[in-house]
């Protein structure tokens, strides 16, 4: 990244990547509050509490790293996420089992 103000790894490089690392550690760091104030409006504005609770299990996404689309699909939480939603939305529970099945063959294809 070179925008004119001085060489390749200049001071103003390091200043800019270091501004970029402390507004995504703020975001970070907001986004369980954030999902915490989503499922009091879920429980105390619509009375979801039931299936609001599944909000929780994306705040482990939220902070893991994945190289593409493809893994955040094919990742154990994901999976057992839209395993919960099948169940508790529209009681797929017993076909949706099922989904359990795909974590070892996807992931054979990750490497």
């Amino acid at each position: 990244m070179n925008d004119g103000l001085g060489p390749e790894g200049s001071y103003y490089e390091a200043k800019a990547r270091e501004e970029e690392r402390q507004r995504r550690r703020k975001a970070d760091a907001a986004y369980p509050m954030t999902i915490t104030i989503l499922y009091l409006v879920l429980g105390f504005m619509f009375d979801l509490w039931h299936p609001g609770w599944l909000v929780f299990l994306t705040i482990p996404l939220r902070y893991i790293h994945f190289r593409s689309a493809w893994d955040r699909w094919t990742h154990p939480v994901t999976i057992t996420l839209i395993y919960l939603a099948l169940g508790c939305f529209w009681d797929l529970w017993h076909p949706g089992w099922m989904i359990f099945l795909l974590i070892p063959v996807l992931n054979a294809y990750r490497k």
